[in-house]
């Protein structure tokens, strides 16, 4: 069956109202986030801590290099894709900690449900492709003007095409925004109801191998939309959990040596994740590696805030934040900082 765009898609405003709501209603259990509380170094017997993955890049990377297996408490992961469903899932406490870009975390406070970051890193690359159906040009933002651009609300491709937008002059009246889930961007674009997306990998490099006649913009200018930021973030309530917030504190440095140990060998990292995990070939799965790079651990800091306010005024700029621009003070959690944060 051919793909269809969905009749109707709610806005991101809309979507977070709803969330506001789930929010507002949720009873406070457990202790008061706190965020000048010690961390406890010892973690308690029967501790779990449940990680909202994204193709399942955590598991892999902590499982195959051994660091799951060394961690004193149990645990788990579950795929999501995307910040919207990560959020689901922290509103629900079905996971304590998510792996995403910049966006989810300021969706998260927008919808009155603050998640801190706890750990950040800077992709070499920021590993997404803006993307053109066969038969429509792409040479630079402004051929974006009258066309149908499709994105995943809430994630960081969201605020990469608002910056592509603004570097070319253009509001989101010169064009045709279609909000899309995050699982549908690619197929939307292959049975050509949106013109343009962004596309991360490896969807990006197997579209362009599907098509390739379909242009692709120019990877400087894509590189210069995106903040190639990487974030673990997990909601308060996780974090003023003295047994959680220690397991987190345990599991970010585990991550940051698995990281490290899949950049130490390209290959066998290619060989373990994109064939084997992902199940795509060697040679695609290259490409997509080659698309992000190498990952390399950011502090956190108060620079780091203000890369955040940076994306914040972004999205207010082009009115995607209801009720306007937002403060980023308190989106990090500065407890987990590997040195004094200043």
């Amino acid at each position: 069956m051919p793909f269809r765009l969905p009749r109707r898609v709610p806005e991101l405003a809309t979507a977070l109202v709803a969330v506001i709501g789930i929010a507002a209603c949720a009873p406070a259990t457990g202790p008061a986030y706190d965020p000048s509380a010690p961390i406890p170094d010892r973690v308690p017997a029967g501790t779990v801590i449940t990680v909202a993955d994204q193709q399942s890049i955590l598991k892999t990377m902590l499982t195959a290099s051994g660091e799951a297996r060394n961690l004193p408490f149990t645990v788990k992961f579950a795929d999501f894709a995307g910040g919207p469903a990560i959020l689901e899932s922290f509103l629900a406490d079905a996971a304590q900690v998510a792996i995403v870009a910049d966006v989810p975390p300021i969706h998260a406070q927008i919808a009155r449900f603050p998640s801190p970051i706890i750990k950040a890193w800077q992709l070499e690359r920021g590993g997404v492709s803006v993307v053109a159906r066969p038969g429509v040009a792409l040479h630079s933002p402004a051929d974006l003007r009258g066309r149908k651009i499709g994105y995943a609300e809430g994630t960081a491709h969201q605020a990469m095409v608002l910056r592509l937008l603004r570097s070319a002059g253009l509001s989101k009246h010169d064009v045709q925004l279609v909000p899309l889930q995050l699982t549908e961007v690619g197929e939307a674009l292959g049975a050509g109801q949106i013109d343009i997306a962004p596309l991360m990998e490896p969807i990006s490099t197997k579209y362009r191998l599907a098509h390739p006649d379909a242009q692709v913009l120019p990877d400087a200018v894509s590189q210069a939309a995106q903040s190639g930021l990487m974030f673990l973030y997990s909601p308060r309530s996780a974090l003023a959990d003295p047994a959680r917030a220690a397991a987190l504190k345990q599991l970010s440095a585990a991550i940051d040596r698995a990281r490290a140990w899949a950049d130490a060998d390209k290959d066998r990292w290619i060989d373990t994740y994109y064939t084997r995990a992902l199940k795509i070939p060697a040679a695609v799965g290259r490409i997509a590696y080659d698309g992000q790079g190498t990952w390399r651990a950011v502090p956190l800091d108060r620079a780091l805030v203000a890369r955040q306010q940076e994306t914040i005024d972004t999205l207010a700029a082009f009115d995607e934040i209801p009720g306007g621009r937002i403060s980023a003070d308190g989106s990090v959690d500065f407890r987990f900082a590997t040195h004094p944060a200043t």
